[in-house]
């Protein structure tokens, strides 16, 4: 049974399918965009052992991957930033070194993009000894005995964040951060001693120090907001922003009143796209946890963006494609067909229109953000990828982060065109797989440069994961509805891609559903034992009661639910029929399912509860309430193949050896629905009962007709099945 297909896509509606990484993780210094790695998984530990397998050599400082940030500056000379780095203006032997560090760097960071996929021990040792010369080179610097104190500051600066991020020095990568911010007091270089702070509490994340780092970061916001240095109360809340949205659940109390102080003090100062992002962010936070009430209040969140949208300040297309991307998820959750398709109009007239747009670069992530300008000096050059001051007749400094690159946002709004066409009557099959096709061959022909040069090869290792795992919802998404059109050698490639694809640190969702897209294959190709295996699997169990289901997020019960209703379908089969089980089953259905806020959900668990057999059977007024719920939500829904299984089950279920006109025309919808809905398995179903109804009624003619008509079907279907079995 394969209706379920349409409620697990409604899944995969982030305005991100999901990188692990926070949208708008503030950048450090010089390298956009900035990742801040996620320590409630196990990518980065991934990371560490694809490199480690290579037998990487031992350098000073040891080089392995730690993916922490973007590092800050050193010199200018490649920064997209108009930033003067650590070089000095006279020419001396530092300047040489300083110079020639960057140039290692540079070097590695170009290597990193050929070695994402394939990490061999040669290449690895080079990139390292790039890495360690370059360190090596600062070490030189950093012991001069004469070393002016602003210099020094920045060169520590630079050491410390190249230790984080591309070593496993943690304890050296504190102790120059340590030296670094003593030095800055001493010479009252604040703007230098913030953006220390703001590594410092990077590396404590980054080491799953979580509470260490939020602890840190609100003392922190409390000394800005007591100087009134409201550029790095911006910075740090954002920060503290990237943070909940990558924990576990982003819409909880404090993560919400941290962008809701962020939003209160943009609205004081007249910082309107800060206060439009902030808002952006809070419905963000909302759709990523979805409960019962978070539809409105994401709507209130995009309302609240909308009431400066004539603004030149916030005219800004990041921001207005994140926002009809939330507009559009929220339709999508809703089920309203005429909205879903009014609301994807105008996100693919935006994105046209964003084409010609220069200030939008095809590939680099970062986002400048204008803010009132600033007085005092906390803010320089030298933190220019964090906040970057105006020109001198300029009346903004600029709030800098990584976004989505143009290219990404068309990829998301292909993935997003194909979902919200699903709800499309009559749906355009055609149209809808080439716009998942195209998403997939941006994917493949960008690779990891999708999001701009990566800025380390552990940062090109993340990168490159998330792509696949982009890659992997493409290609659950194209199995899911070719097994509605029962093309089963297609759903087998899907399913081969997705076992090739699918290995750490790949985890969660994308996991649960690609092991389920494989129980519907052998399901639908009548491996009833191997379906059935798959779908007992541990990682499907309602077990452990509502405390533990509620603790789960939304879209890993929901998977779980599928897979619960393809358990029982396949337990109506005599052969693995088993009435313990079945009432067992139903039971811990009914309160995850009754109420359930997805309609899909709701209307697959009515349509379980018509056609199951149990004992003791559910009583026929029972069985008619959920054939009439069910066909209800499908019409709702315009769902045809929901509709077409509610009207064949309401026939067989209510019109089974019935003499009259209702049981004809309950017959013939079941038929011409199941045509509409292209699956053959379903259209021989429905014929074969239509020409029971005609045989009935005693017109032969018409019931030889129909029964012709279904056994051309079930052969077509066999056909497809056996062609791919074949295969």
């Amino acid at each position: 049974m394969h209706q379920q297909h349409h409620q697990a896509q409604h899944q995969h509606q982030r305005p991100i399918p999901q990188n692990t990484n926070s949208p708008i993780a503030v950048q450090s210094p010089q390298l956009p965009p900035q990742f801040i790695p996620n320590p409630n998984n196990n990518r980065h530990a991934s990371t560490n052992a694809r490199i480690e397998h290579a037998n990487p050599v031992s350098a000073s400082p040891r080089l392995s991957t730690h993916a922490v940030t973007r590092s800050p500056s050193v010199s200018s000379a490649r920064s997209p930033a108009p930033t003067p780095g650590l070089v000095p203006h006279h020419a001396d032997t530092n300047s040489l070194l300083i110079c020639l560090a960057e140039e290692f760097f540079s070097k590695a960071r170009k290597e990193s993009v050929s070695m994402a996929e394939n990490v061999d021990a040669q290449n690895l040792h080079e990139y390292q000894k790039l890495v360690a010369t370059g360190l090596g080179c600062l070490e030189v610097v950093l012991d001069s005995p004469k070393l002016a104190p602003r210099l020094e500051a920045k060169v520590r600066f630079r050491y410390a964040s190249i230790l984080c991020e591309e070593t496993n020095n943690v304890m050296e990568a504190e102790t120059a951060l340590t030296k670094g911010i003593t030095l800055c007091e001493r010479n009252r270089f604040t703007d230098l001693k913030y953006a220390m702070h703001f590594l410092q509490i990077k590396l404590l994340f980054s080491q799953q120090k979580v509470k260490a780092a939020m602890i840190a970061l609100d003392s922190h916001i409390r000394d800005a907001e007591v100087m009134k240095h409201y550029h790095w109360v911006y910075a740090f809340r954002f920060l503290k922003t990237s943070m909940y949205l990558q924990s576990a659940n982003p819409s909880e109390t404090h993560a919400l009143e941290n962008l809701k102080a962020i939003a209160n003090l943009a609205s004081q100062r007249n910082d309107r796209a800060i206060f439009v992002l902030a808002s952006l962010l809070e419905g963000l936070s909302l759709l990523k946890t979805m409960k019962d009430d978070s539809i409105i209040r994401i709507q209130a969140c995009i309302a609240q963006a909308l009431k400066y949208q004539f603004e030149d300040s916030v005219r800004i297309p990041q921001l207005d494609i994140l926002a009809l991307m939330l507009d559009l998820a929220c339709s999508l959750q809703q089920k309203s067909v005429q909205v879903i398709m009014q609301k994807l109009r105008s996100l693919q007239d935006q994105i046209d229109a964003c084409m010609s747009d220069k200030s939008w670069h095809p590939i680099e992530t970062e986002l400048l953000l204008p803010i009132q300008k600033s007085n005092t000096q906390v803010i320089s050059h030298d933190t220019s990828a964090v906040l970057r001051p105006g020109a001198d007749n300029d009346p903004h400094d600029y709030l800098a982060m990584s976004f989505w690159s143009k290219l990404e946002a068309y990829t998301v709004t292909y993935t997003y065109s194909g979902l919200a066409l699903l709800y499309q009557t009559p749906r355009n099959d055609r149209r809808i797989f080439k716009l998942w096709e195209e998403a997939l061959s941006q994917l493949q022909k960008a690779g990891i440069k999708l999001r701009g040069l990566p800025n380390s090869l552990a940062d090109a290792i993340t990168r490159s994961d998330w792509q696949k795992e982009w890659m992997c919802y493409l290609y659950i998404l194209q199995g899911l509805h070719f097994a509605t059109h029962t093309r089963w050698a297609e759903v087998k490639n899907c399913v081969a891609q997705l076992e090739n694809m699918v290995k750490p640190p790949l985890e969660g969702v994308v996991v649960l559903y690609s092991t389920y897209l494989a129980g519907v294959y052998h399901q639908g190709t009548g491996d009833l034992k191997t379906a059935s295996s798959i779908f007992r699997n541990r990682m499907f169990s309602l077990d452990g009661g509502s405390e533990k289901n509620g603790n789960r997020k939304s879209t890993e019960l929901e998977v779980s639910l599928l897979a619960t209703f393809n358990r029982l379908w396949i337990m109506q089969h005599p052969d693995y029929r088993d009435d313990r089980l079945t009432l067992e089953l139903l039971e811990q259905l009914r309160p995850l399912c009754n109420d359930h806020p997805n309609m899909e959900i709701r209307t697959a668990y009515n349509l379980v509860l018509a056609a199951v057999q149990t004992n003791p059977p559910i009583p026929m007024t029972a069985v008619k309430m959920h054939i009439s719920t069910a066909l209800n939500n499908a019409q709702s829904l315009g769902n045809v193949q929901t509709l077409s299984i509610a009207l064949n089950l309401m026939r067989a279920k209510l019109f089974q050896s019935i003499v009259g006109d209702q049981a004809l025309k309950s017959a013939r919808a079941a038929s011409n629905q199941a045509k509409r809905s292209g699956n053959t398995l379903w259209m021989s179903v429905a014929d074969g009962m239509l020409a029971q109804s005609f045989d009935v009624q005693g017109q032969s003619l018409d019931a030889r007709k129909a029964w012709e008509d279904a056994t051309q079907y079930a052969r077509q279907a066999f056909d497809m099945m056996r062609n791919e079995n074949s295969v």
